[in-house]
């Protein structure tokens, strides 16, 4: 789909009560200033990332006939964001469902801007930074599964301090259960694969993460396994790949 069948569209009334019930349109920043930086289109769903200049990030998420992405995006990044009020990630101040006409519908999600600088990893000790914030989301049973190089961010130059800005794939549990720590594995596997590390920084990552995530040794062997599972699915399918295209 694109946007010769479907256009944006217009700030429904209720998603504009909802912003100025927040603070985010004023007289200084009206909604109109707001600057569109990310459109994407998935399935019949129509996905807009807006800034304004007084610090919010507004995602909206426009669903029209026929769509065939079911996944709440803008939930699952709340529940994770409301779990983590101390953590160096945004905040979250909820969201809006709206009708536009018969068929057409938006989810607005409002979040704080966390301001920051991108990462490039140092050698040593930015990997124990990095156990040390991945391991404080999974205390709080919030994995991310989104560890790509560009969803970290560096808030002061001066300590090297991390923060994470996207947890739209997060899932939320109610405990460490296996299907978490299976989730765990997979956001390891994921950060290996997405997460701009070479082998060395992975391996010193994992060393640090075994320290900072207070696991059972029965836990920690679940992860484990679960990390060797999905590193080893995505070489099948690399191999796959690769096979396909020299044929």
């Amino acid at each position: 789909m694109t946007r010769t069948k479907y256009s944006p569209p217009e700030w429904h009334p209720d998603e504009v009560a909802f912003l100025q019930h927040q603070n985010v349109i004023t007289e200084q920043s009206p909604l109109g200033a707001a600057e569109r930086v990310k459109e994407r289109w998935i399935h019949n769903t129509l996905r807009e990332v807006f800034l304004t200049s007084n610090g919010y990030v507004l995602k909206r998420y426009t669903h029209y006939p026929g769509r065939k992405d079911y996944r709440k995006v803008w939930s699952r990044e709340h529940n994770a964001l409301v779990r983590l009020p101390d953590l160096p990630v945004p905040k979250s101040l909820g969201f809006v469902k709206v009708a536009h006409q018969p068929g057409t519908t938006s989810v607005l999600h409002l979040r704080t801007m966390l301001e920051g600088a991108p990462v490039q990893w140092s050698p040593n000790g930015d990997m124990q930074r990095l156990a040390r914030l991945l391991s404080a989301f999974h205390k709080h049973r919030v994995v991310t599964l989104d560890p790509q190089q560009e969803n970290f961010i560096r808030l002061d130059q001066s300590t090297g301090e991390l923060g994470f800005i996207d947890l739209g794939r997060a899932r939320v549990f109610g405990g460490t259960t296996p299907l978490m720590l299976v989730n765990v594995g997979k956001e390891l596997a994921r950060l290996s694969i997405e997460g701009g590390l070479s082998p060395e920084q992975f391996q010193l990552f994992l060393s640090h993460y075994q320290n900072e995530a207070d696991l059972t040794p029965f836990q920690q062997r679940v992860v484990r396994a679960s990390l060797r599972y999905w590193l080893k699915r995505h070489a099948r399918k690399l191999k796959k790949k690769q096979s396909k295209q020299r044929g």
